[in-house]
This record gives C-alpha cells, sequence and structure tokens, in this order.
C-alpha cells in the first residue's frame, strides 16, 4: 500500500471549508439582590457565507421563576447578526429570575436550523423553549 504523497496532503488541507459559524448568548449576572436593576445582553449571529441570517430572536424573561413571562424582544429578518439589550429588575429574595432566548437561522444551505445548526422542528423543540433552539440563563436572587 502506498503513501498519501506530500502534494496529495497539501491538497487536502487546502481544501476551503465553508461551515457556518452561529452563536447565540445572553450574558446576565449569576447573582442579584433582591429588587436590583441588572443588564441583559443577548446577541446572536451566523457567518454563513451563502446569505443566510438571523430569521428570528426571541426572548423573554421571568421574575417568578418561570411562572409569567414579560417580552425583551419578538424580531425578525436581522441580517447576519443582532444583539438586544435590556435592563430588567430581578424578583424577591430566594427567586429566580430567568432570561431565556432562540433564534432561528434561514437562507442559507442548511435550511432553517437553530445554533447547533440542526434543522429546526418548529412544532415541537421551538414551542418548548429548549437547547438548542433555546438559550436559558438563571439569575439567583439573595
Amino acid at each position: 500500500m502506498r503513501s498519501l504523497t506530500p502534494l496529495f496532503l497539501f491538497a487536502l488541507l487546502t481544501i476551503p471549508v465553508f461551515a457556518a459559524d452561529r452563536d447565540l448568548t445572553i450574558s446576565a449576572p449569576s447573582q442579584a439582590q433582591p429588587g436590583a436593576s441588572v443588564e441583559v445582553v443577548i446577541t446572536v449571529k451566523t457567518t454563513d457565507i451563502a446569505d443566510e441570517g438571523v430569521k428570528f430572536l426571541q426572548a423573554e424573561f421571568s421574575v417568578d421563576g418561570g411562572e409569567t413571562w414579560a417580552a425583551i424582544c419578538y424580531d425578525s429578518d436581522l441580517g447576519s447578526a443582532a444583539t438586544r439589550s435590556v435592563t430588567i429588575e430581578v424578583g424577591p429574595a430566594a427567586t429566580q429570575t430567568i432570561i431565556r432566548a432562540r433564534s432561528a437561522f434561514r437562507g442559507g444551505a442548511d435550511g432553517d436550523v437553530d445554533f447547533a445548526g440542526k434543522p429546526i422542528a418548529w412544532e415541537k423543540s421551538w414551542s418548548q423553549w429548549k437547547s438548542p433552539p433555546a438559550r436559558i440563563a438563571t439569575i439567583d436572587v439573595k
């Protein structure tokens, strides 16, 4: 059996790889004092070179551990990247303030996908706010 020639190996290593880099992040403190105002930053982006964009960015927060939710944003057609900042007042002591965000990417060769590049099951994963397509951050109120 012949070994691979150096020229062949070089050709293999120089083949361009055009995978999309998708990301959805929530930046928030992990703890806060009761009633404190905290800044939450949600960032979504894609580097797909085939015209993929952020089709949806939806984010909500709850100051009562997930019993009720308030909107941060329900945005669509955001281009290749978007950032949303909001200041929220956390709940009372011994509770959790929860921030959840989900995104869908559309227009690239992969079809409708989440930040992990997996196809979105619109009737299942999208409606359940699980990861992916969602990210969740929790702030413990102490």
